[in-house]
């Protein structure tokens, strides 16, 4: 598990409520704001499609929303510098505001036992490192989406567990999810990653895309992006191994992984490796990132503007997301990261 995720769960437990509800309750919430620069607070529950902002005054606020326990919603403020998740059962909730993060001031009950239990356990598992850590997990996260089938719960465990099984045994976790959640877009969305992620798993053939890729502008007061359609087969199963890594300009993560690329491209580049970057999820017109790339150094191949067509082909839910393809188009190696692993990956298959 990603240490982010683990963080995001415990948020999340911070405000988890009570699977008591009954019809027509509604969930108190009240909060204590001490950062002055924040006048309002966005509260959302997707289900009953409440999206409201609710001001601050005096350094407090106060909003009312129906329970439901199908649905996970979110408490921001404006500038997204606070946020925790919330699920509403009709037990009040108080809130904190500081130090950039939220203080849960009062804990509902099953906060206090279910969940926390399984936080309780998660965390000892991780920190234990035992030789069954893997199993382990899978049987935790089975046994508490089973007694939460029905219930937001079992979100907040799959989006913990996502990033550590396989694409096959996700399907399974989330085959035990039960109507009203097994329609969450949340899970909908991760079934399709995870198919998409077993249909290009490691030892099967690169699935092919095409976009219509910036290749340059005009020379004119008002520069036009030149465009060229390209092939994700225009780059792989051409007789080289090639370390694909998609990427945006805006991802930190993505940035930061740029050096390591580098040393292990100087490395191999003169044993047969090519590197392609694929820009992804972009944010800005397609100049900034080709002068990104510049500016990081990234000598390579490239394909930009390719926006969710790879990811969505191959089920990537976050970046950077680095795979290695061989010679033949088969995809060997893909989800590591970090200099050690993108050397272990390509040194495992060229000598």
């Amino acid at each position: 598990m990603k240490v982010r995720n683990l963080f995001m769960a415990l948020s999340a437990a911070a405000v988890l409520v009570s699977c008591t509800a009954k019809p027509g309750d509604t969930t108190k919430i009240t909060g204590v704001v001490n950062d002055p620069e924040v006048k309002e607070v966005r509260v959302t529950l997707a289900s009953q499609k409440i999206d409201t902002t609710v001001a601050v005054a005096d350094g407090k606020f106060y909003v009312e929303v129906p329970a439901d326990l199908h649905s996970y919603g979110m408490i921001m403020d404006s500038s997204r510098k606070y946020g925790t998740y919330y699920v509403s059962d009709g037990t009040e909730v108080e809130l904190t505001f500081a130090d950039e993060d939220i203080k849960v001031v009062t804990k509902p009950e099953y906060v206090e036992s279910t969940y926390a239990a399984y936080i309780d356990e998660l965390v000892a598992i991780y920190e234990a490192k035992g030789e069954n850590m893997k199993s382990e997990l899978e049987t935790l996260w089975t046994n508490t989406v089973t007694a939460n089938a029905d219930n937001a719960l079992a979100i907040l465990v799959i989006s913990d567990a996502m990033y550590d099984l396989a694409p096959e045994k996700m399907l399974e976790l989330m085959a035990l999810i039960q109507e009203p959640m097994k329609s969450d877009k949340f899970i909908a969305a991760r079934e399709k990653e995870a198919q998409a992620q077993m249909n290009t798993r490691e030892g099967m053939m690169f699935t092919d895309f095409t976009v219509n890729h910036v290749a340059g502008y005009t020379k004119s007061r008002d520069p036009q992006p030149k465009y060229k359609e390209v092939k994700f087969s225009d780059y792989v199963g051409k007789g080289t191994y090639v370390l694909v890594d998609f990427w945006s300009p805006w991802c930190g993560p993505c940035r930061r992984e740029i050096p390591n690329i580098q040393k292990v491209y100087g490395e191999y580049k003169d044993k047969g490796l090519e590197v392609l970057s694929i820009a992804v999820w972009e944010r800005k017109p397609q100049s900034h990132t080709i002068e990104t790339a510049g500016e990081l150094g990234m000598d390579w191949h490239h394909i930009n503007n390719a926006q969710a067509i790879p990811t969505d082909i191959y089920g990537i839910g976050g970046i950077p997301h680095l795979m290695l393809i061989g010679p033949d188009g088969t995809i060997l190696e893909r989800g590591f990261h970090g200099l050690e692993g993108i050397q272990n990956a390509v040194a495992k298959h060229i000598k």
